[in-house]
């Protein structure tokens, strides 16, 4: 799901795997997002490099609970954001992180 508001768009792409974004690249035009939240909560069965660059977002966020017992978000996907120059926010390690739209623009705040 794309969200756009007020000219700042927002990806959402649930559990969706390497499959479902190979189709979803099908139509790269609605992908790309200035915020991505991260499928999956970072699984590396998700997130795949070539999804990660249509999708060409400014910041990812990821929701996870720390020390889960699936290892989310996985070290490569980090690795991969990383990589890519995607800033990367996750509930694990910053606690609470959300967006506010407002004129045009969209600001990240997080708080534990």
């Amino acid at each position: 799901m794309r969200v756009t508001y007020d000219g700042v768009s927002v990806l959402f792409t649930g559990d969706a795997e390497r499959e479902a974004e190979e189709n979803m690249m099908q139509q790269p035009e609605l992908l790309d997002a200035d915020v991505f939240h991260v499928g999956h909560h970072g699984s590396s069965t998700s997130n795949g490099e070539a999804f990660l660059q249509a999708v060409d977002p400014e910041v990812a966020i990821y929701s996870a609970g720390v020390d889960n017992e699936y290892g989310h978000p996985h070290d490569e996907v980090v690795e991969r954001f990383e990589d890519l120059g995607i800033e990367l926010f996750g509930t694990a390690e910053h606690g609470e992180v959300y967006v506010i739209i407002q004129d045009g623009e969209w600001e990240l705040f997080s708080e534990r």
